[in-house]
């Protein structure tokens, strides 16, 4: 079975166009596992104030400083990341696609505001991926984005109707 596990691993990083991937239980899980182990005390991560509650959770276990910044509202967005120490580590978190509103994040914005201000794309695509972009390969994908963004999360009970999370890296 670990070869199988293994091999739906290289198979869905390779699908999304990553180098790496890793697998989780939930895709509540994956959130809670991927920001608390990227970002730490010093760390800042900037969260859409509409983000699922999970990506919150991750937040509070990271022990980050979180910034919270209006809903898609990159002018916040940018306020906000002006403020942060330069050298300081920083990860924007969004959704792909909002779960209450339906809102696709405004990601070729959040990618350029990142690269202006040093700061790291993570994109929770639940409810992206299957849907959006190139064969359902998620929102990164749809707007050509797929390499700009470092950090993809999934969940395999949306589209996949199966169980379990996943965390796409190059």
């Amino acid at each position: 079975t670990l070869d199988l596990h293994n091999q739906l691993e290289r198979e869905l990083a390779a699908f999304v166009g990553k180098g790496a991937c890793v697998t989780f239980s939930t895709g509540f899980q994956s959130n809670l596992g991927i920001i608390s182990a990227l970002c730490g005390r010093n760390d800042y991560i900037l969260n859409d104030r509409e983000n699922h509650a999970s990506i919150y959770d991750g937040c509070k276990l990271s022990y980050a400083n979180v910034q919270r910044y209006r809903h898609n509202d990159m002018a916040d967005l940018e306020k906000r990341l002006s403020e942060l120490p330069v050298d300081a580590g920083k990860l924007i978190v969004t959704d792909g696609v909002f779960s209450m509103s339906g809102d696709i994040a405004r990601l070729p914005d959040i990618v350029e505001l990142a690269k202006k201000y040093n700061a790291r794309v993570m994109v929770d695509d639940a409810h992206g991926f299957g849907v959006l972009g190139e064969c359902g390969r998620g929102t990164a994908s749809s707007f050509g984005l797929t390499d700009e963004v470092d950090v993809i999360m999934g969940t395999f009970s949306k589209s996949l109707a199966s169980l379990g999370g996943y965390m796409i890296s190059s």
